[in-house]
């Protein structure tokens, strides 16, 4: 599986399958993390903000009213995972008659393989640009603890991988096992489809073609930013810093760039003595 996963040779169903559990298993996220900031129901309101992030990606596809929550609870595969029906419940919920569920997977099966996966992969910026926006007035300094639960998120997820693949803490090369563990997140969610990278086994860089979000209305670089930390957070497993030295959207061209560098021991000594 790793081999496949370096190769990126998973087929499309797959990557649409596992885009649409990365999507749910985010918004599980979200709402077990922002819960204690809040001052009402966490799933209500996310369900409740996402409605604008769904309509926008109705105009796209061209579907609106009861049809666009069956399509996008078929696209998240919900029957599959029927504790995530909170997240269309802003949209009505997702199909629940057999008539529903007939005319969900009529909807579904419109789309190639390829723009399900294509279309899942989208509402991951789709999501953070109307959080970013609609957020706010809920909660005081939104973008910050999106960007540290971004950061929390790529840590944890770092963790799992190398345990899954039995990587070592010793093992050589620390840059390109991280550029490795990122790109398994970046190839889910079609983000810098076309990359290079480098690595001197000290420090490293990987540059790619971007990302599917940076032409959707309202996407800059502050957003970038914000998803940015999860990098970092997959990074800081590894003993290295992060920095994302360039974007299209500060910087304009057609790439992204991330470097990373061991992080200094002094920095490391700080935060064991803070831990």
């Amino acid at each position: 599986m790793r081999e496949v996963y370096r190769r990126e040779l998973l087929p499309e169903r797959v990557l649409w399958w596992l885009a649409a559990e990365g999507m749910r298993d985010w918004y599980r996220v979200l709402d077990r993390r922002l819960a204690p900031h809040l001052e009402r129901d966490s799933k209500e309101l996310l369900s409740e903000l996402s409605i604008r992030m769904f309509q926008r990606r109705g105009e796209v596809l061209g579907v609106r009213g009861r049809d666009l929550a069956l399509l996008m609870g078929a696209l998240y595969r919900i029957d599959r995972a029927p504790k995530a029906a909170w997240i269309f419940r802003g949209l009505g919920g997702p199909a629940r008659s057999l008539g529903e569920r007939a005319r969900a997977r009529l909807l579904l099966s419109r789309r190639r393989t390829f723009e399900r996966w294509n279309e899942v992969a989208t509402h991951l910026g789709e999501l953070l640009i109307v959080l970013t926006e609609d957020l706010p007035p809920h909660l005081e300094h939104a973008r910050k603890i999106l960007g540290d639960i971004c950061f929390d998120a790529g840590a944890k997820y770092a963790a799992r991988v190398k345990e899954a693949l039995s990587i070592r803490d010793d093992a050589p090369d620390a840059p390109r096992l991280a550029m490795e563990v990122l790109r398994m997140s970046e190839y889910v969610f079609r983000v810098n489809p076309e990359h290079w990278s480098s690595s001197d086994g000290t420090s490293g860089w990987l540059e790619g073609t971007a990302c599917p979000w940076y032409t959707r209305p309202g996407w800059n670089g502050a957003h970038c930013g914000i998803f940015g930390q999860f990098q970092s957070g997959i990074a800081s497993v590894f003993g290295l810093r992060y920095h994302l030295s360039k974007t299209i959207p500060k910087h304009g061209g057609h790439t992204c760039r991330i470097d990373v560098k061991p992080i200094p021991l002094r920095i490391k000594q700080k935060e064991s003595a803070v831990s």
